[in-house]
């Protein structure tokens, strides 16, 4: 695999660490009854490439799998990024 792809991975491992650290900690705010992460913070996370970090929080966590509009967000921000693995993968299948 090329450098481009490494550097792919390696963008989506640390946004979506990020996103899953901002899931886990706005899941134990909303416990606290403290302030919480504001979601536009939790959806530029996954806009980054955090999607499937913010994903498996929801799941691990059970946080935000319920709020309708939350998830039409998260979605197409996940479905963005699936189509751009989608292609990437497809060009180094190409090229390989």
């Amino acid at each position: 695999m090329g450098f481009a792809f490494r550097l792919f991975v390696v963008w989506q491992l640390l946004w979506g660490l990020a996103a899953f650290v901002a899931i886990w900690r706005d899941k134990e705010l909303a416990r606290e009854g403290r302030r919480r992460i504001p979601e536009r913070h939790l959806h530029r996370l996954e806009a980054w490439g955090g999607a499937l970090g913010s994903g498996v929080a929801q799941l691990l966590f059970r946080h935000k799998t319920r709020k309708v509009a939350y998830q039409r967000v998260y979605r197409r921000l996940l479905a963005a990024w699936l189509l751009g693995w989608a292609l990437l993968l497809g060009v180094q299948r190409l090229a390989g």
